[in-house]
């Protein structure tokens, strides 16, 4: 029979090592507009094609000296014509001429010279080993496990969105949150004075003067902490932004600018379910007795915390979720660090949150993440419970006192856990929300589980949620908002695993607002080319909008096969079993093993 914790306390659902072990796309915000050159045309002409002296007359073009080197000839709208207009009609009469030359049957495609610019990139220090923001991907500057944070910083890096963090506090003095415009006032919500650790009990200050307890301090048998303090909510707020990122100093967050809101409920011994359901009301603006109104109230709030027993026994919490959720609250909290089912857990298995499981570098399933039906969305987590290979954690800020073999210098460490997880996905969607602030908790969930990268079951082997969190706001092969490009991929043939020599034809179809496009590059990629390997790596969709290439099983083992066009990229995950050999050489040899075989037990059977 399952042992359950009180439901009137609840420790920390975070580092599993380093804390106690209690513990959505219509309606979104428009991509920015892709940037051009006023006044130049890319075409492609059909073969034996060209445009005559009074086509360039009638659309006031004139050709550039070099063709491309996809054959393609640059037009430009002559100046005489350019000098007449503002930088906008230049704009929208190049957008005019394309339009017309796509119509004309002599030509295969046009499109404005399109301008692109080095994807945005924080100039911190340590964002290089933050791999969990890297765009999605095995190549140079990727990660398998990455969520795509500096293709999404492109349209964004954040807004005035308040999100709540509610946990340990915050350690305010840290060399890159002190001064920072992202950290705005919250709320010590600890009664019991002996938990606060801060000589008092509710008050204003948020500060998070440490959690470190000895041998037998928290009840019976309870072993010390693995470290003097977790500084686990300074953690949590580190990857959600509460720092100065793009500051030349420590880590980045995931928005640049946002509002964190620090509010404090965990302390020695971790905290009661009254405190954090007040902290819940709070952060969300409702009316808590006793306590000042919440100036700054909370669009989403992250709880990375949690304790062993189910939701259904703490109606109390729920209460509190919905409250929150009713005032337009996305609320985000940790699955749980055990291996088992979140519906076991609370607030994991509580209705109207977000329950996040954790990944590892490789964007798979961790072993010790709880898991099951209750989960909506994996995120990156870490990998080991021990800092054997620290690099595979999560790097944020903790205090200073923070030393051992997870430590990378004075105020950063590597940290593993669900706890992790969670704030990854509270801060894309404070960032989604900065960008869109129609959207609603509901919408939300639906929308970050609609542009997630699928995992098979091999990466997931239990339950884990819609798939891996990613900031891009498309749709991975689904159906994308007004404006967005969709890549759909098929394979041909399409079945559960293919044998090694075993050729596939990997189809992509690109089409934008519905329509096919015709004349779009698109990149394919083996996730794995020792399992399976593409050729040709690229090719251009045809008049239907579609592009090819073959795959070849090459061995046994998994893969993905991907296409990407437009900045959007889909995969499908593919497994490769090696064949018996049915050859005359292969029928022999197995032919002269039953005989021995037999000829075995024959001498058995004798003696």
């Amino acid at each position: 029979m399952k042992k359950l914790v009180a439901v009137s306390t609840i420790a920390l659902a975070s580092l599993a090592l380093h804390v106690l072990p209690v513990h959505a796309l219509e309606g979104r915000g428009m991509p920015p507009e892709p940037d051009f050159v006023p006044g130049e045309i890319i075409v492609k002409m059909k073969p034996r094609q060209s445009l005559s002296g009074d086509d360039l007359n009638a659309f006031s073009l004139h050709a550039a000296d070099q063709l491309t080197s996809g054959g393609e000839i640059i037009y430009r709208i002559e100046s005489s014509v350019l000098s007449t207009m503002s930088a906008a009609q230049a704009k929208d009469q190049t957008l005019t001429v394309v339009e017309d030359l796509k119509k004309r049957p002599d030509v295969e495609y046009a499109q404005p010279n399109y301008i692109l610019y080095a994807m945005k990139t924080p100039n911190d220090p340590l964002y290089a080993k933050q791999w969990h923001y890297f765009n999605n991907g095995s190549g140079t500057g990727e990660s398998p496990g990455g969520i795509d944070l500096p293709k999404a910083w492109d349209a964004s890096t954040g807004g005035n969105v308040v999100v709540a963090v509610i946990d340990t506090g915050i350690v305010k003095t840290h060399e890159d949150i002190v001064g920072s415009p992202n950290l705005v006032d919250g709320y010590d919500m600890i009664s019991d004075v002996t938990r606060a650790n801060d000589g008092d009990g509710r008050d204003g200050d948020p500060s998070d003067p440490g959690d470190g307890m000895a041998a037998g301090e928290c009840g019976f048998g309870q072993p010390p902490q693995a470290q003097p303090n977790s500084w686990h909510g300074t953690h949590v707020a580190g990857t959600i932004g509460v720092g100065k990122t793009d500051n030349n100093l420590g880590i980045a967050g995931i928005n640049w600018t946002v509002k964190v809101q620090a509010v404090r409920v965990l302390g020695k011994c971790g905290g009661s379910t009254s405190d954090i359901n007040d902290a819940i009301r709070w952060a969300a603006g409702l009316t808590v007795p006793g306590v000042p109104a919440n100036a700054t109230p909370s669009k989403v709030i992250n709880m990375s915390l949690g304790g062993g027993s189910r939701c259904l026994l703490s109606p109390a919490m729920q209460s509190a979720i919905n409250d929150a959720v009713a005032k337009g609250v996305t609320v985000v909290v940790a699955a749980g660090n055990d291996g088992k089912d979140a519906s076991g857990y609370s607030p994991a298995g509580c209705n109207n949150v977000i329950t996040v499981a954790a990944a590892d570098p490789r964007g798979a399933l961790t072993p010790w993440s709880n898991f099951g039906t209750t989960v909506e969305i994996l995120a990156p987590g870490g990998l080991h419970k021990s800092c054997s290979l620290p690099q595979d954690g999560i790097l944020s800020t903790v205090g200073n006192d923070n030393s051992g073999a997870c430590a990378l210098g004075t105020g950063y460490s590597y940290y593993n856990g669900t706890s992790m997880a969670a704030p990854h996905v509270a801060g894309v969607a404070a960032l989604w929300i900065a960008q869109d602030p129609a959207l609603t908790p509901a919408t939300l969930v639906t929308e970050l589980q609609k542009a997630v990268y699928p995992r098979d079951s091999s990466q997931c082997p239990q339950p884990c949620g819609a798939g891996l969190l990613s900031a891009l706001r498309t749709p991975k092969g689904g159906t994308p908002p007004p404006g967005g490009v969709r890549v759909v991929l098929d394979l041909d043939p399409d079945k559960s695993s293919y044998n090694v020599g075993e050729t596939i034809t990997a189809k992509a179809s690109v089409q934008l607002n519905g329509a096919p496009q015709p004349g779009t590059s698109v990149a394919f990629g083996s996730d794995n080319s020792s399992v399976a390997s593409v050729s040709p790596t690229s090719a251009v969709t045809n008049n239907a909008g579609q592009a090819q290439t073959t795959v070849s099983a090459k061995a046994a083992g998994q893969t993905a096969v991907s296409a990407e066009a437009g900045g959007n990229q889909v995969k499908r995950s593919i497994s490769v079993q090696q064949v018996p050999d049915f050859s005359t050489t292969g029928m022999v040899m197995l032919l002269a093993g039953i005989i021995a075989i037999g000829l075995f037990q024959g001498r058995r059977v004798a003696t």
